[in-house]
């Protein structure tokens, strides 16, 4: 008889848990990230009575937590993934929206701008006309801050997220680092796994996901390690956190965000290895979309000023003088800070300018022109026509090389020192391009801009491995200005059909037109706003193999603005797949993992029977029990 009660006994305890672990299955139905429970029963070891084997009844041998690692290995990537697109589809858009719409954009104001010019060739001694295309020419201008004032608002807002998602990123490794030290302790003291804790770990790890791309790795004692950069990089690791921190570019002045690691007692910039969840879409986007309008567009208003300036300076104003620089040149005076700084050089000695005509040697000008300053850095005007032309050529077919990059310039930190350019995104070696000219000035003439580091190579102020960082075009967008004011200033008139008769060399012949001295043409002639109205039909930008430009100024616009909408078009397509794969995970853990009410609900009858049939067999041996109580005693 106590063979049946301890059966009986047993059995209710089985089923008294049973039912406890399929009420935390429903009182858990809409807890995020919770994995139903089981209880698993065995039978308990027979008795051995005489030659007969008796039953020992049934137990809880554990509480099973029914869940799949690997899909939850998978979710884990595929959430990162949804986060990194769709953070960087919201960031991609509201830019696109302020660049790439041509409706009241860049590309009006400049159609409008070169719309002025030709008005003015039609009638060059308008005064309307005159005032007409400074007022499109300031339009420009301010449409052209507007914008850029946008663009830095979104590199400040750029700023602030990855400071923030940095903080999430190191809030949500503490919390999976202190349920890490709950699971071992508690597997160290007992059998039964710590269900719900491994359930709070997991949810913390997917939303570790959403934040930066994780790989993780599972250990013997129970804790979980997770690392990043494609499981190059530990942030939680024996059960130690390497935090991460953000903080300014190692280039100071560039005031941008980037997120830093300790490595081996060292702080390293990680944030080009990130490559997942909210922080790697935000990094992407001011990478590969933000930076990159930048240039596209500043590199299209670097060609307009450069073009616009020679041909510009090729003509002649009202008042009979050469004409100056229609808008404010490409002047970058000092580098974004330093790198790997040795020396006490700061980048702030560097010079980038658009000097195309820097290896011209200057003749001895013997004309009476009036003394200017043209762009190209020289001290008077040619004293030919052709000198004069030759230079408009070269200047134009350097605007053709203008590259949409950011450049390194680092130096071996000799004395005096050598330098090499390197792409600032792909870090490409572009030193091969870098012409120095004259030999040993330091000057170098890469990419169609002048690169002038002569002030630093003659100082020794460099030391080996220092590097500073320039981005030109991007600084285009903030030195944007028109300098021509006065509307008697603007170069309309072309060059003088009356100097054309001067024997300038006294052999008593008429020199050719190349040999002629510069001069102004006739009151009223515009054959120099003719050519600079033309300049908006010819091909100026990206010089293909053969030297020849294949864009218009328009054009280099339009390849912007269809650059920055492939970006979004290519996000929202990587959106809409990462999305639909995070949906199957999701649905695959819910079907292994989930809870069903219905399922929930047959097992309660089912062990309510069954506890209530165990009660039965404690009452029946009980009853048998008192029976023979009672006989033995009467």
């Amino acid at each position: 008889m106590a063979d049946m009660l301890s059966i009986g006994s047993n059995a209710a305890n089985t089923y008294k848990t049973a039912l406890d672990v399929t009420s935390h299955n429903v009182a858990n139905v809409g807890t995020e990230g919770y994995s139903r429970q089981r209880a698993e029963i065995s039978s308990n070891t027979a008795g051995i009575i005489g030659p007969i084997y008796n039953g020992g009844g049934s137990s809880v041998d554990t509480v099973l937590r029914i869940q799949a690692g690997y899909i939850q290995t998978q979710l884990n990537s595929s959430n990162a993934s949804v986060q990194r697109y769709d953070q960087q589809l919201q960031l991609s858009k509201q830019v696109e929206g302020v660049i790439a719409s041509n409706d009241e954009g860049i590309q009006e104001f400049m159609q409008r701008f070169f719309d002025s010019m030709q008005n003015l060739a039609n009638n060059p001694t308008s005064d309307t006309s005159r005032q007409m295309l400074l007022e499109e020419s300031g339009n420009l201008e301010s449409h052209i801050g507007n914008l850029n004032a946008v663009l830095v608002d979104t590199e400040k807002q750029v700023n602030t997220q990855v400071t923030n998602l940095v903080g999430e990123v190191n809030d949500r490794l503490q919390t999976i680092h202190a349920i890490n030290k709950e699971v071992t302790r508690s597997l160290d003291t007992g059998a039964q796994p710590p269900n719900d804790l491994l359930d709070q770990r997991d949810q913390a790890i997917l939303e570790l996901s959403g934040y930066i791309d994780i790989k993780t790795f599972p250990q013997s004692d129970g804790r979980i390690d997770i690392h990043t950069a494609n499981g190059q990089l530990p942030l939680l690791s024996d059960n130690t956190i390497t935090p991460l921190k953000a903080d300014l570019s190692p280039y100071t002045n560039d005031n941008r965000m980037e997120v830093y690691m300790n490595i081996g007692g060292t702080d390293h910039v990680i944030s080009n290895r990130i490559s997942g969840g909210q922080l790697g879409g935000v990094l992407d986007f001011r990478s590969n979309m933000l930076d990159q309008a930048q240039n596209d567009l500043g590199l299209t208003l670097n060609g307009l000023v450069s073009s616009v300036n020679w041909q510009h300076y090729q003509g002649w104003d009202l008042n009979g003088d050469p004409g100056q620089e229609f808008f404010a040149p490409l002047q970058v005076n000092g580098a974004l800070g330093a790198d790997t700084n040795v020396g006490s050089e700061d980048g702030s000695n560097i010079s980038v300018s658009f000097n195309p005509n820097a290896t011209v040697s200057e003749p001895p000008y013997t004309n009476n022109v009036s003394a200017v300053t043209p762009p190209t850095n020289l001290d008077d005007q040619p004293q030919t026509y052709g000198e004069k032309e030759g230079y408009l050529n070269t200047a134009l077919s350097a605007v053709g090389e203008f590259v949409a990059r950011e450049y390194i310039i680092k130096s071996d930190g000799n004395n005096p020192a050598s330098f090499s350019f390197y792409d600032y995104k792909t870090g490409e070696d572009i030193s091969g391009t870098a012409v120095e000219v004259p030999a040993n000035s330091g000057r170098f003439q890469l990419d169609g801009l002048e690169f002038d580091l002569s002030t630093i190579r003659a100082s020794g102020t460099t030391g080996a491995g220092d590097s500073f960082l320039v981005k030109p075009h991007q600084a285009m967008l903030d030195q944007f200005e028109t300098m021509v004011q006065d509307t008697n200033e603007l170069a309309t008139r072309g060059q003088s059909s009356i100097e054309a008769t001067v024997d300038n060399d006294g052999d008593g012949t008429i020199e050719p037109l190349e040999d002629r001295i510069p001069g102004p043409a006739a009151y009223g002639d515009n054959v120099n706003m003719a050519n600079l109205a033309n300049l908006q039909s010819k091909s100026l930008l990206f010089s293909d193999g053969s030297g020849q430009p294949t864009e218009t100024l328009l054009g280099g616009y339009s390849k912007m603005a269809s650059n920055a909408g492939m970006y979004v078009r290519g996000t929202e397509i990587q959106l809409t797949a990462q999305t639909n794969v995070y949906d199957q995970m999701m649905n695959q853990r819910e079907s292994i993992s989930g809870v069903s009410l219905d399922e929930e609900a047959a097992n309660l009858m089912r062990f309510q029977q069954a506890y209530e049939a165990s009660a039965q067999i404690i009452a029946t041996s009980q009853s048998i029990f008192q029976t023979l109580l009672g006989a033995v005693r009467g």
